[in-house]
Protein backbone atom coordinates (compact mmCIF):
# COMPACT_ATOMS: atom_id res chain seq x y z
CA UNK A 1 0.00 0.00 0.00
CA UNK A 2 1.68 3.26 -1.14
CA UNK A 3 2.32 5.60 2.26
CA UNK A 4 -0.44 8.17 2.56
CA UNK A 5 1.31 11.54 1.22
CA UNK A 6 1.63 9.70 -2.62
CA UNK A 7 -2.23 8.90 -2.08
CA UNK A 8 -3.08 12.58 -1.71
CA UNK A 9 -1.04 13.56 -4.04
CA UNK A 10 -1.71 11.27 -6.94
CA UNK A 11 -5.54 11.60 -5.57
CA UNK A 12 -4.95 15.54 -5.50
CA UNK A 13 -3.54 16.01 -9.07
CA UNK A 14 -5.95 13.60 -10.79
CA UNK A 15 -8.56 15.40 -9.25
CA UNK A 16 -7.29 18.74 -9.71
CA UNK A 17 -6.56 17.77 -13.50
CA UNK A 18 -9.70 17.19 -14.23
CA UNK A 19 -11.48 20.37 -12.32
CA UNK A 20 -8.65 22.70 -11.87
CA UNK A 21 -8.85 24.76 -8.09
CA UNK A 22 -13.27 24.12 -8.53
CA UNK A 23 -12.00 20.82 -7.06
CA UNK A 24 -13.11 19.99 -3.35
CA UNK A 25 -11.42 18.97 -0.77
CA UNK A 26 -14.14 16.31 -0.48
CA UNK A 27 -13.86 15.17 -4.14
CA UNK A 28 -9.67 14.92 -3.53
CA UNK A 29 -10.00 12.89 -0.19
CA UNK A 30 -12.47 10.54 -1.82
CA UNK A 31 -9.89 9.99 -4.85
CA UNK A 32 -7.08 9.50 -2.60
CA UNK A 33 -9.01 6.97 -0.64
CA UNK A 34 -8.54 9.40 2.90
CA UNK A 35 -10.70 11.47 5.20
CA UNK A 36 -10.97 14.86 4.33
CA UNK A 37 -10.03 16.30 7.98
CA UNK A 38 -6.78 14.56 7.04
CA UNK A 39 -6.15 16.75 4.22
CA UNK A 40 -7.13 19.44 7.02
CA UNK A 41 -5.02 18.57 9.12
CA UNK A 42 -1.78 18.38 6.98
CA UNK A 43 -2.72 21.33 4.63
CA UNK A 44 -4.44 23.24 6.36
CA UNK A 45 -6.74 24.99 3.26
CA UNK A 46 -7.48 23.55 -0.67
CA UNK A 47 -5.14 26.00 -1.79
CA UNK A 48 -2.17 25.10 0.30
CA UNK A 49 -2.76 21.57 -0.51
CA UNK A 50 -2.97 22.68 -4.68
CA UNK A 51 0.16 24.65 -4.11
CA UNK A 52 1.83 21.57 -2.48
CA UNK A 53 1.01 19.07 -4.86
CA UNK A 54 1.21 20.96 -8.11
CA UNK A 55 5.31 22.73 -7.21
CA UNK A 56 6.07 19.41 -5.89
CA UNK A 57 4.98 17.34 -9.32
CA UNK A 58 6.42 20.76 -11.28
CA UNK A 59 10.00 20.70 -9.64
CA UNK A 60 10.38 16.71 -10.54
CA UNK A 61 9.59 17.07 -13.55
CA UNK A 62 11.31 20.24 -15.08
CA UNK A 63 14.41 20.30 -13.03
CA UNK A 64 15.52 16.64 -13.25
CA UNK A 65 18.74 16.44 -14.46
CA UNK A 66 18.91 19.70 -16.65
CA UNK A 67 22.38 20.11 -15.03
CA UNK A 68 23.25 16.68 -16.87
CA UNK A 69 22.35 17.52 -20.15
CA UNK A 70 24.27 20.54 -19.68
CA UNK A 71 27.26 18.80 -19.26
CA UNK A 72 27.26 18.21 -23.24
CA UNK A 73 30.22 19.94 -25.05
CA UNK A 74 28.40 20.03 -27.98
CA UNK A 75 25.94 23.17 -28.18
CA UNK A 76 23.41 21.34 -30.86
CA UNK A 77 23.67 18.14 -29.03
CA UNK A 78 22.85 19.94 -25.92
CA UNK A 79 20.20 21.93 -27.60
CA UNK A 80 18.47 18.72 -28.78
CA UNK A 81 18.44 17.02 -25.91
CA UNK A 82 17.13 19.71 -23.90
CA UNK A 83 14.42 20.29 -26.17
CA UNK A 84 14.01 16.49 -26.56
CA UNK A 85 13.75 16.33 -22.80
CA UNK A 86 11.55 19.53 -22.21
CA UNK A 87 8.98 18.60 -24.77
CA UNK A 88 8.40 14.84 -23.94
CA UNK A 89 7.78 16.14 -20.31
CA UNK A 90 5.16 18.65 -21.49
CA UNK A 91 3.18 16.42 -23.48
CA UNK A 92 3.45 13.55 -21.11
CA UNK A 93 1.84 15.63 -18.63
CA UNK A 94 -0.24 17.89 -21.08
CA UNK A 95 -3.48 17.84 -18.92
CA UNK A 96 -1.96 19.15 -15.99
CA UNK A 97 -0.10 21.83 -18.04
CA UNK A 98 -3.31 22.69 -19.95
CA UNK A 99 -4.97 22.85 -16.30
CA UNK A 100 -2.31 25.13 -15.34
CA UNK A 101 -2.61 27.54 -18.21
CA UNK A 102 -6.21 27.87 -17.72
CA UNK A 103 -5.72 28.34 -14.20
CA UNK A 104 -3.56 31.36 -14.89
CA UNK A 105 -5.60 33.00 -17.51
CA UNK A 106 -8.47 32.78 -14.99
CA UNK A 107 -5.74 34.29 -12.11
CA UNK A 108 -6.41 31.79 -9.89
CA UNK A 109 -2.78 30.73 -9.15
CA UNK A 110 -0.75 31.52 -6.44
CA UNK A 111 2.53 33.39 -7.48
CA UNK A 112 4.61 29.93 -5.96
CA UNK A 113 2.69 28.20 -9.44
CA UNK A 114 4.11 30.41 -12.15
CA UNK A 115 4.83 27.21 -14.92
CA UNK A 116 6.72 29.79 -16.83
CA UNK A 117 8.82 30.40 -14.05
CA UNK A 118 9.10 27.05 -13.37
CA UNK A 119 10.20 25.99 -16.78
CA UNK A 120 12.26 29.28 -17.19
CA UNK A 121 14.46 29.06 -13.92
CA UNK A 122 15.20 25.08 -14.77
CA UNK A 123 16.20 25.74 -18.50
CA UNK A 124 18.36 29.13 -17.56
CA UNK A 125 20.51 26.96 -14.92
CA UNK A 126 21.41 24.72 -17.58
CA UNK A 127 21.61 27.28 -20.51
CA UNK A 128 24.30 29.30 -17.56
CA UNK A 129 26.02 25.66 -16.58
CA UNK A 130 26.30 24.54 -20.51
CA UNK A 131 27.69 28.24 -22.28
CA UNK A 132 29.99 28.43 -18.69
CA UNK A 133 31.78 25.37 -19.14
CA UNK A 134 32.32 25.86 -22.74
CA UNK A 135 33.06 29.80 -21.52
CA UNK A 136 30.86 31.26 -24.05
CA UNK A 137 29.40 34.41 -23.96
CA UNK A 138 25.39 33.76 -24.29
CA UNK A 139 22.25 36.17 -24.22
CA UNK A 140 20.65 33.35 -21.15
CA UNK A 141 17.41 35.40 -21.41
CA UNK A 142 16.60 35.50 -25.22
CA UNK A 143 18.18 31.50 -25.59
CA UNK A 144 16.02 30.75 -23.07
CA UNK A 145 13.01 32.80 -24.70
CA UNK A 146 13.23 31.12 -27.72
CA UNK A 147 13.39 27.71 -26.14
CA UNK A 148 10.41 28.43 -24.11
CA UNK A 149 8.30 29.55 -27.59
CA UNK A 150 9.10 26.07 -28.98
CA UNK A 151 7.58 24.94 -25.60
CA UNK A 152 4.92 27.07 -25.47
CA UNK A 153 4.23 26.45 -29.58
CA UNK A 154 3.70 22.60 -28.78
CA UNK A 155 1.59 23.14 -25.77
CA UNK A 156 -0.77 25.50 -27.38
CA UNK A 157 -0.81 24.86 -30.84
CA UNK A 158 -2.43 21.59 -31.76
CA UNK A 159 -0.42 19.12 -32.91
CA UNK A 160 -1.71 16.10 -35.20
CA UNK A 161 0.24 13.71 -32.77
CA UNK A 162 1.74 14.19 -29.29
CA UNK A 163 5.66 14.90 -29.30
CA UNK A 164 5.61 11.70 -27.13
CA UNK A 165 3.81 9.63 -29.19
CA UNK A 166 6.61 9.94 -32.40
CA UNK A 167 8.96 7.49 -33.32
CA UNK A 168 12.78 8.45 -31.73
CA UNK A 169 13.68 9.70 -35.27
CA UNK A 170 10.97 11.96 -35.23
CA UNK A 171 11.44 13.68 -31.91
CA UNK A 172 15.45 13.56 -33.15
CA UNK A 173 14.39 15.63 -36.56
CA UNK A 174 11.83 17.61 -34.61
CA UNK A 175 14.74 18.85 -32.11
CA UNK A 176 17.50 18.85 -34.41
CA UNK A 177 15.03 21.64 -36.60
CA UNK A 178 14.41 23.91 -33.67
CA UNK A 179 18.21 23.07 -32.47
CA UNK A 180 19.47 24.76 -35.11
CA UNK A 181 17.47 27.56 -35.13
CA UNK A 182 18.48 28.50 -31.85
CA UNK A 183 21.97 27.79 -32.83
CA UNK A 184 21.57 30.38 -35.68
CA UNK A 185 20.95 33.48 -33.27
CA UNK A 186 23.79 32.87 -30.88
Amino acid sequence: MRNVTDRIFQGAISVFIRKGLQATTQEVAKEAGVAEVTLYRRYSTKENLFITVIKNVLEKKFDSHVLEIAKENETEVFLMNIIEDRLEILSKNYDLVKMLLSESLRGNLANEINLPDIIFSSLKKGLEYHFELKNQTVDIDFCARQLGGIFLSYVVLPNAQPFNKLTLQEKKDIARKHAKAVLATI
